[in-house]
């Protein structure tokens, strides 16, 4: 898992991703996993647009879909914005299963996200 801030109004997380020397790391602790950084997030009560990259995440954990909607609801009421993005067609089934497919934003790519919400942010280099 990686925490990053992209912007000065973006974090990215992702999963399975590690720290790299050309980006900007919140989070210091040892990656863990999707609840957990969830979970850091919601305490550190980011005050930023939240991107979650689960291009490379398999399955949902129960614990995530409550992670999710938590930070899905203290960034919306920082008026910021949390998407999610590269949904597999496994985890969009998932999200159908457990009536949260209309919950979120989502996105096909990083990328297209960071399009949407960069609007008007000052990007870092």
């Amino acid at each position: 898992m990686s925490v990053e801030l992209y912007s000065e109004d973006i974090i990215v997380v992702a999963v399975a991703e590690g720290p790299s020397n050309f980006k900007i790391w919140l989070r210091t602790e040892a990656p863990g996993d999707l609840t957990g950084d969830l979970q850091w997030l919601c305490e550190e009560c980011p005050d930023y647009h939240v991107i979650v990259d689960l291009a490379r995440l398999e399955s949902f954990g129960s614990a995530s879909y409550k992670g999710l909607l938590d930070l899905r609801e203290l960034t919306e009421e920082y008026d910021y914005r949390f998407v999610l993005c590269g949904l597999s067609p496994h985890l969009k089934w998932q999200l159908k299963c457990v009536h949260l497919a209309d919950e979120f934003d989502t996105f096909d790519t990083r990328e297209a996200a960071i399009a949407e919400l960069s609007a008007g942010c000052e990007v870092f280099p």
